[in-house]
């Protein structure tokens, strides 16, 4: 599959489905079959013929050739209990169709949607035994202070009576607390979801690594320094990997000094990257002893070490440890591609500085680093706020899971939110309601976000609009901002420059 074109390939991997697609067809303005490649009788394809018209030959194809941007077929049934997606990409040599096999993903959804009805039939009941328990509490309660009065009034007989009831209420009452606390922190729950959050986490990490790594190889990765309180950041960081290194009975610490400035000019999100990547390490390698975080500044130099205990690196290793895919042998049975140190070296550079490593084997390692940094000067002018508070945002997005979380990131940096599932609810939401910004999802249901955009400003809506969308193919992006949209993001969403890019759009806008 070597002749896709890198934007292509490109695209696919925005999506992180790199490794699932199984076959391709390019076919030419006219509808014709150019090429294919991969495995086309997977899908059912076994008498593919060049020069022929693709739709007499594909038939789920009919009608969606004749596309300006790119047009994604989801879980198409094409028989024999399999599933596909068809991403179709118009490019200038022609329009590329990719068949990617989700079979298995959608049996997975099916199955994990089934596990959701239960857990939510399973939340319910728990829901209701809490509530009763509760209930039961409350009256029991009122009956202790009840029989507490009456013991004043009675004999030694009824004395001794409330002596023996007392016994079992306060087994009863003991228990029922012992309830309500794991009503607020039950292990199992935990456990499952300390599970779910770090795989999460973990797999985030691996792709967001994948894609970094690309992107120094083609040289695409920019830096973008802006105002980062520092100090804020490693306390964030410390609260991030403090409970990690407790659960391996490890000490973590952060030390700052005293002169290091509130405000610096760098790339907070590089710079967060780095540290997160090395304490990492240090904290999965090391099984006792100390992780810990030492910073300085200097000369416009802010400084890092992180040192830990763990196994150390070997000599002949240290020269490798910083390229890509690397891993030392003591770290087979461990999670990881060896991507991390690789990335943080080439970040560290393109922020003006260098890293180094200082290990020996048994004795632990320390990774030693520095970024160029400018401290913040501050003008009596720079007090201009603007209240979120007056700000109305229309969230349209088809994936509940995620207009849920994009709901909250803005509801918690104050900005009223109104959210709708399509585009075609979207225009009518935006026509009623007059937001003063929208956040449109390009790829949806019922109307996409292209045809969503160019109706909203057919009827003359001039409020800006950003694009969210999974595609960072140059002639979507053109597309979009070519059709109305103000600004255009990929997906997955960062909330910090989610965030930032929206106080840019409505400043710009006033």
């Amino acid at each position: 599959m070597t002749n896709i074109p890198a934007s292509v390939i490109e695209y696919v991997q925005s999506m992180w489905m790199a490794e699932m697609i199984l076959t391709y067809l390019h076919i030419d303005a006219e509808g014709r079959l150019i090429d294919w490649g991969g495995y086309p009788q997977r899908y059912g394809l076994t008498t593919l013929t060049k020069d022929k018209l693709v739709v007499d030959q594909v038939d789920f194809l009919n009608g969606f050739l004749d596309i300006t941007h790119t047009e994604v077929l989801q879980y198409l049934n094409i028989g024999g209990n399999r599933c596909i997606h068809v991403h179709i990409v118009p490019l200038e040599d022609g329009i590329y169709v990719l068949l990617l096999d989700v079979t298995a993903e959608h049996d997975r959804q099916q199955k994990m949607q089934q596990q959701v009805n239960e857990l939510s039939i399973l939340t319910y009941r728990q829901s209701q035994l809490l509530q009763e328990l509760e209930t039961t509490r409350i009256k029991l309660s009122a009956e202790k202070q009840q029989l507490e009065q009456t013991s004043k009034l009675k004999n030694d007989f009824i004395a001794t009576l409330s002596h023996e009831l007392r016994t079992p209420l306060t087994s009863i009452m003991g228990y029922t607390k012992l309830l309500d606390d794991a009503k607020q922190a039950d292990v199992y729950e935990s456990n499952y979801l300390d599970s779910v959050k770090k795989n999460a986490n973990h797999l985030l990490s691996l792709i967001d690594n994948i894609l970094d790594q690309t992107k120094l190889e083609i040289g695409q990765i920019e830096i973008h320094p802006n105002n980062c309180n520092v100090k804020q950041l490693l306390v964030d960081l410390k609260s991030l990997f403090l409970p990690i290194a407790q659960e391996k009975n490890l000490m973590f610490s952060v030390e700052v000094p005293d002169n290091l400035p509130t405000q610096l000019i760098i790339d907070e999100l590089r710079f967060r990257q780095v540290l997160i990547n090395l304490i990492t390490n240090g904290i999965k390698f090391t099984d006792k002893g100390f992780v810990e975080v030492k910073i300085t500044w200097q000369n416009n130099r802010l400084e890092f070490i992180v040192t830990d205990s763990g196994p150390g690196i070997s000599p002949e290793s240290q020269p490798k440890i910083f390229t890509a895919f690397h891993r030392e042998s003591t770290a087979n049975a461990l999670p990881g591609v060896g991507l991390g140190l690789a990335i943080s070296y080439h970040l560290v550079e393109l922020m003006g500085g260098q890293l180094s490593v200082e290990s020996s084997p048994q004795f632990g390692s320390n990774f030693t680093g520095f970024i160029s940094a400018n401290s913040v000067q501050f003008s009596v002018s720079d007090n201009t706020e603007i209240s979120n508070s007056n700000i109305k945002i229309l969230l349209v997005d088809d994936s509940v899971d995620l207009r849920s979380l994009i709901e909250l990131y803005l509801e918690n940096d104050g900005y009223a939110v109104i959210t709708a599932n399509d585009g075609d609810e979207a225009v009518k939401l935006a026509l009623q309601t007059k937001p003063d910004i929208i956040l449109m999802d390009m790829q949806m249901p019922v109307l996409d976000g292209y045809g969503a955009v160019q109706k909203l400003r057919a009827k003359k809506f001039t409020k800006p609009i950003i694009a969210l969308s999974g595609s960072n193919i140059e002639c979507d992006r053109n597309y979009a901002l070519e059709i109305g949209c103000n600004q255009y993001l990929t997906k997955p969403i960062d909330p910090e420059k989610l965030l930032k890019v929206i106080s840019q759009v409505i400043l710009s806008s006033i």
